[in-house]
């Protein structure tokens, strides 16, 4: 059977049996022999392996075309000739039962073993993580620190690594006690909050192409936290391991001992078919939507522009009575109204096996929804940019309806993130994307990593926080503005990670000048101001040092930000009582906003604000003030109580933490009995993960399975049998 590349490709694309099994191999084998290991033939060995039980007589020949290709994971292990089991125990790590690596896995990994740093990208689909795996269950590293993007991926992680007993300790927050052998799984920002770390042997920085990422033209804040939290890593001297897909060079200002290490590899064990669908009109994108939605099998994500569009797309499908896509979390959905409004559309979808998720849920609800759509309980899921990357999905179908995610224009390289997220190893060999629009033009895509590099676009915050030592003769001239005031000092500068030191400056320069008779409301010390005491800080931080996109997350002046917060903070904790404060009517915005948008509103701008920048802006105002206020002989105030209380989300300290590990706080405090006492975070996960079976006593079913989950991620050894009358 002599075919060309798109002839084996149609055959292996169709509904119907293969016709010629062996000639099919054969001219893959053919072509192979012609034109080399090609990603297309690579491609074609992907599509036949999905359809294995359809080369019975010849799968020798299959397994044969699988070594040949590096796609030893997919080689069934009985049956295969001599050479073949040997190839593929050839490229099993040590001390990772049931692992067995690519070809190009093995070489990053045995390149890693020896000692050398890599910087790997590759394709959504490669296996990076298995990699770190891999690295930690050899035992040659005492501390490794795994920096990943968001607090989502720190819970998948923890996760999966607490499933290998390497005799580590997973250390995931700040505060919690440092062991013999630690695993630092953290944001950036978290890894910068330790204090005193032991050395790493080993640091692995996941998706390291947002050490550039942009938000209005220039380097984000989060950003520079990762280029600031990079460069103190590199200053250990550990080994590195950074990975990321679709990059292709690094800036030629990168350090030539870091780029060097850079390999680049288009290697991917999944395929996928890309179909352009008709978009002449928006009643036929959502027509076109609904109907795939409801045929298609095996898992489908939408990917959306925006929440708010997230929320009309679960509204098209929802708006049918009968229509269901899954067995559904029926009891999540009653939880959820009873907890946080009965009006919410979220509960209706998840009854009917829809999903949504996007970055302004609670943490906890959205590793359930996503837990839900793995095990199939959920069939479809709608999402924004937050699952572009990162947390783990079984996906077989992405459908992309807009155009734009997270307010621009997707490029080519976001293109390909989406369209890896489609098909999953050893889950769908063969995914399929749908498209409303064309697909990007391929564009070559370089990093900057502006923390090694001290390019032009790296923030002056970035720059301040590398030691002196280290400054290029560049570095010093746009630093001396800086350094030769005297209003605000180094260290205050230096503390205030992620603030531009002009913005802070300008600051210190309001309070040095203020009238001693207008500092009254900035003088206090209680962790409970009045709005007055609230309002006169809350000026400070939007006029002077307003995170980015402030204005986008539920708060759009200095007045809104203290209401809401006053808000929050009077109601305790009691998450029912924000979510009514938030959706009461209001003559200004009813008839502009569903009741969906209020509740979405309060989810941002707890979130945003509360969960994420007030604390650190309120301690970066504290510092500047007493500096400022001492040396004007004032006494200053002590905001640091109120920004604890903040930072515990106005609950009972570090319950809120839970939420990460996947308890509501709803949830904790019904089991305040059984965990009380505890003074850690590592004590209150040991409270956790000892719970009584009387705990269960005030629980509901939903919320049984929801403590149980936790339970077993934190004692990873239970098996079933022993907890099995926990949950009785």
């Amino acid at each position: 059977m002599a075919a060309t590349l798109t002839d084996i490709k149609k055959v292996l694309n169709s509904q119907k049996p293969v016709p010629d099994p062996f000639g099919l191999l054969h001219s893959i084998t053919t072509l192979t022999a012609t034109h080399g290991h090609t990603p297309e033939l690579r491609e074609l060995v992907v599509r036949a392996l999905d359809k294995t039980e359809q080369f019975q007589k010849e799968k020798p020949l299959l397994m044969a075309l699988a070594r040949e290709f590096g796609l030893y994971p997919y080689m069934e292990q009985e049956g295969l000739t001599l050479t073949d089991a040997l190839a593929v125990e050839m490229h099993r790590p040590d001390n990772l039962d049931g692992v067995v690596f690519s070809s190009i896995q093995a070489a990053v990994y045995l390149d890693l073993m020896e000692g050398r740093n890599v910087i790997l990208s590759a394709p959504t689909s490669f296996g990076k993580s298995l990699i770190v795996d891999a690295l930690i269950a050899s035992g040659k590293y005492d501390n490794v620190v795994l920096i990943v993007p968001t607090i989502a991926l720190i819970d998948e992680t923890r996760r999966r690594l607490s499933d290998h007993q390497t005799g580590h300790k997973i250390y995931t927050h700040p505060g919690q006690a440092y062991a013999e052998r630690n695993l630092f799984v953290l944001t950036q920002e978290r890894y910068l909050a330790l204090e005193n770390p032991p050395r790493p042997d080993l640091f692995f920085v996941d998706e390291f192409y947002k050490l550039d990422e942009r938000s209005g033209g220039k380097v984000s804040g989060r950003a520079a936290l990762l280029n600031q939290a990079l460069y103190q890593l590199m200053k250990t001297g550990a080994q590195f391991y950074l990975a990321g897909p679709n990059i292709h060079e690094l800036s030629a200002m990168v350090p030539t001992n870091v780029s060097r290490t850079l390999r680049v590899t288009d290697f991917s064990t999944v395929a996928a078919n890309v179909h352009r669908l008709p978009s002449n009109s928006a009643e036929q994108r959502k027509a076109m939507v609904k109907m795939l939605a409801s045929t298609l099998t095996g898992g489908t994500m939408i990917y959306c522009g925006s929440p708010r569009r997230v929320r009309e797309v679960v509204g098209w499908l929802t708006e049918d009575e009968n229509g269901t896509y899954g067995a559904g979390m029926p009891e999540a959905a009653d939880w959820l109204e009873r907890e946080y409004s009965e009006d919410w559309a979220l509960p209706k979808a998840l009854r009917k096996g829809i999903g949504s998720h996007h970055g302004r849920l609670p943490r906890w609800l959205a590793h359930k929804v996503v837990s839900g759509f793995n095990e199939r309980r959920l069939g479809v899921l709608v999402c924004n940019n937050t699952l572009i990357e990162g947390v783990n999905t079984t996906a077989k179908n992405v459908i992309v309806l807009d155009r734009t995610l997270a307010r621009r224009t997707y490029n080519f390289f976001t293109f390909m993130n989406i369209r890896g997220r489609g098909g999953r190893m050893f889950k769908h060999f063969v995914g399929d994307i749908f498209l409303f629009h064309d697909a990007p033009e391929p564009e070559i895509n370089a990093v900057d990593i502006p923390g090694l590099s001290q390019s032009e676009d790296a923030p002056t915050s970035l720059l301040l926080s590398i030691e002196a030592e280290d400054w290029t003769e560049r570095t010093n001239e746009r630093l001396n503005p800086v350094l030769s005031q005297r209003v605000l000092s180094l260290e205050t500068m230096r503390a205030n990670q992620g603030v531009a030191p002009e913005a802070q400056i300008q600051l210190a320069e309001h309070l040095q000048q203020l009238p001693v008779s207008r500092t009254r409301n900035l003088i206090w010390t209680t962790a409970y101001p009045n709005h007055s005491q609230l309002a006169a800080l809350m000026d400070l931080i939007w006029d002077y040092i307003p995170p980015d996109g402030a204005t986008r997350h539920g708060a759009v002046s200095a007045s809104q930000l203290t209401l809401y917060t006053f808000w929050v903070a009077g109601a305790e904790g009691n998450l029912r009582e924000v979510m009514d404060r938030f959706t009461q009517p209001n003559p200004q915005y009813d008839g502009k906003e569903t009741h969906d948008d209020k509740v979405d509103k309060a989810f941002d701008f707890m979130r945003f604000w509360i969960d994420h920048n007030l604390p650190m802006l309120v301690r970066a105002v504290d510092r500047i003030a007493e500096e400022v206020f001492t040396r004007r002989g004032i006494t200053p105030g002590k905001y640091g109580g109120f920004a604890s209380r903040m930072e515990d989300g106005f609950q009972p300290h570090l319950l809120l933490t839970l939420e990460e590990y996947g308890i509501p706080v709803q949830i904790s405090k019904k089991l305040t009995r059984w965990i009380s006492g505890y003074r850690s975070l590592d004590e209150l996960l040991e409270r956790i993960a000892d719970l009584p079976s009387e705990a269960l006593s005030g629980l509901d079913s939903f919320e049984r399975e929801t403590v149980f989950a936790t339970m077993q991620s934190l004692r990873p050894s239970s098996g079933p049998q022993q907890l099995g009358i926990w949950m009785q």
